[in-house]
């Protein structure tokens, strides 16, 4: 049975669209598979697509057979909800394709590139930073906040930046929920589908996470790692791990222990890049007050963790927000189904 009333693609198509998957469409890794840039020919009005496909998992991750399916049919049922439908923080949901072993969704969006891919550029501007980094506190507050008596709250469990793909105009776009769970769905921490899962690597809470706990608090910290490696540039790779380096979040808090008594803890430490320092649009009070949100992400006790909502009100009082409202969206309104945006 097609679950809903999507367009279903023969994969041959998804072929052509993506000019044979070439290296030029292809954005990256996520957690499952693969994403790549597409685009509709001969239509009047240029139709642009981002093609997702699922693969067996790396070594990184377990992987059991059906897992990919399971969230294929998860991501379709959750993406053609009333509740998400409209937000423009969160991927349209195009069409899938079901086509023996291979397992793609198809969204309606002009994907610029991926948030990990651009963190260590030097094109990516603090403004842009920002605007990425406000965006996705939005729709994540939005994800929190209960929608009714009828829904939890929906948690995403396995955020990264390798998950959120900028347009042309850096607006985030969240795209992938292979762990989501909440709102329409029960915590999926009790079913087997990805027990064996915990989240992405260096961006969850392992102490959490190894214990089956299912808490928005795991998103928040995997925010602040996001948060953490916009404003520092730095991001962990696929070597990093190999080589056992240290994550974002734990070389970020050991820089903080470092200096914390050499500075002045109330004004003066600050991870931010000193080419990001450098630009016309930074003002010089934000670097603190981001740092140090950032960091009360990512602590160990969750209960100390702010939530979505407090951290999105504290980047409005941001400088760099209040001076360019209107170009970090700060204010939109962004979805009906939002009743926050008007609780700042």
């Amino acid at each position: 049975m097609e679950p809903f009333n999507v367009q279903k693609f023969e994969y041959k198509k998804l072929v052509t669209y993506t000019d044979n998957f070439s290296e030029s469409n292809y954005i990256g890794r996520f957690q499952f598979g693969k994403l790549y840039r597409g685009q509709i020919p001969n239509l009047a009005i240029a139709r642009y697509l981002v093609v997702k496909i699922w693969e067996a998992i790396p070594e990184t991750y377990n992987y059991k057979p059906g897992d990919n399916k399971l969230r294929l049919m998860k991501e379709i049922i959750l993406l053609r909800h009333e509740m998400v439908l409209n937000h423009p923080g969160i991927v349209k949901l195009y069409g899938f394709c079901i086509d023996g072993e291979k397992l793609c969704v198809v969204y309606k969006v002009k994907a610029f590139d991926s948030v990990y891919n651009l963190i260590p550029k030097d094109g990516f501007t603090w403004l842009q930073r920002i605007k990425a980094a406000f965006g996705l506190a939005s729709v994540l507050k939005f994800l929190h906040s209960g929608k009714s008596a009828f829904y939890k709250p929906f948690i995403v469990q396995n955020l990264d930046a390798a998950h959120i793909v900028l347009d042309e105009e850096y607006n985030p776009k969240l795209c992938d929920f292979g762990m989501i769970s909440g709102g329409i769905f029960p915590c999926r921490r009790t079913y087997s589908d990805h027990q064996h899962v915990i989240g992405c690597y260096g961006y969850t809470d392992i102490d959490a996470s190894s214990k089956g706990h299912c808490s928005n608090k795991q998103d928040v910290f995997a925010f602040g790692v996001i948060l953490l490696s916009l404003i520092s540039k730095r991001v962990y790779t696929e070597e990093d791990r190999r080589a056992g380096a240290p994550f974002v979040y734990e070389w970020a808090i050991r820089e903080f222990e470092a200096n914390a008594d050499e500075l002045n803890e109330a004004t003066d430490f600050s991870l931010v890049h000193k080419s990001l320092a450098g630009e016309s649009d930074f003002c010089p009070g934000d670097g603190h007050k981001i740092t140090m949100l950032a960091l009360e992400c990512v602590v160990k006790a969750e209960n100390e963790r702010p939530t979505m909502k407090q951290i999105f009100r504290s980047m409005r009082k941001l400088e760099v927000v209040k001076q360019h409202a209107d170009y970090v969206g700060a204010n939109k309104v962004l979805c009906p189904y939002d009743p926050c945006d008007v609780d700042w």
